[in-house]
């Protein structure tokens, strides 16, 4: 999936709640991760279009106001994405959102989205731009870092290897697309429980879900019995598994939704109908079907 510079997975309302064993201490946004009411949406503007202004300059205020008015925030916890692991000023920009906000919120960043499968950068260069963050923010709270890939890619141990947590792309639209609803669901899940168990990590899907259009058999209401499954199994199944790193809690988090609205752009760059439809929300910000599931999901 194409994802912009200023990508964040943007924690909705929720009350944080005692949850059992969790990795606070060190990585809030963890600790986020293990409330069972958790719950995020991958955003990005409903404006948005790279191929003309207001890309690459500070985006309208109004528009982004409106945007977040819809997905009807309570931000607890962001996590922040960097594209390009090769470029000072990101990893600059986000280093000051950390300084600046990391008492408020619960963040991470995750650096590149599936650069390394599409040969946009190397796993070195993940190393790199954390090291230069990490340098950046100074001392504070811990910040959590990840990469995301396609969950075929954590086959290969250094993409594992890498970050506090992992943060798998996995699309039943695209690697199975026959399956119905519920089949999808459970496919998602078992795909990422086996990746948690394998990297003994914390896992959190970061894109997951059926679009809306594009083409059959795909559909508004196939995306709200996707999500209406989805959430109906939970948000967070906690695993055995021994942890690498000894320590963190290993487990897989169900907790986002992809993704805030419809990107038409995304469909006409990639030539893929499906890619302009992975919205919970229309461009003008109506909600489909499978939004009103995450709102009645929140109410229980």
């Amino acid at each position: 999936m194409i994802r912009i510079v200023c990508a964040v997975l943007a924690g909705l309302a929720v009350l944080l709640a005692p949850a059992g064993v969790r990795a606070e201490a060190a990585y809030p946004f963890l600790s986020y991760l293990e409330d069972e009411g958790s719950a995020l949406v991958v955003f990005n503007p409903s404006g948005f279009d790279p191929r003309m202004p207001p890309a690459g300059t500070p985006y309208p205020a109004e528009p982004l106001r409106a945007d977040l008015a819809a997905l009807r925030p309570g931000y607890r916890a962001i996590l922040l994405g960097i594209w390009d692991p090769t470029s000072e000023g990101e990893i600059a920009a986000a280093a000051d959102l950390v300084r600046r906000w990391r008492d408020r919120l619960a963040l991470a960043v995750a650096i590149g989205n599936e650069g390394i499968n599409d040969n946009r950068y190397q796993i070195d260069d993940l190393a790199r731009a954390r090291d230069r963050l990490l340098a950046l923010i100074g001392r504070g709270r811990a910040l959590a870092i990840t990469t995301s890939e396609p969950a075929g890619d954590y086959g290969w141990p250094p993409i594992r290897a890498f970050g506090d947590f992992l943060a798998p792309n996995i699309h039943p639209a695209i690697d199975h697309q026959s399956l119905p609803p519920d089949a999808a669901v459970a496919w998602v899940r078992g795909r990422a429980e086996a990746i948690a168990h394998l990297a003994g990590k914390p896992v959190l899907v970061k894109e997951t879900g059926l679009p809306n259009g594009g083409g059959e058999p795909q559909s508004p209401d196939r995306q709200r019995a996707f999500w209406a499954e989805w959430l109906a199994r939970g948000r967070l199944v906690r695993l055995t598994t021994p942890a690498a790193n000894g320590s963190l809690p290993v487990f897989a988090s169900y907790a986002a939704a992809f993704e805030a609205f419809d990107a038409p752009w995304k469909g006409a760059q990639v030539g893929d109908p499906i890619e302009a439809h992975w919205g919970i929300l229309t461009v003008d910000r109506t909600p489909y079907p499978a939004f009103l599931a995450w709102v009645a999901a929140a109410r229980h």
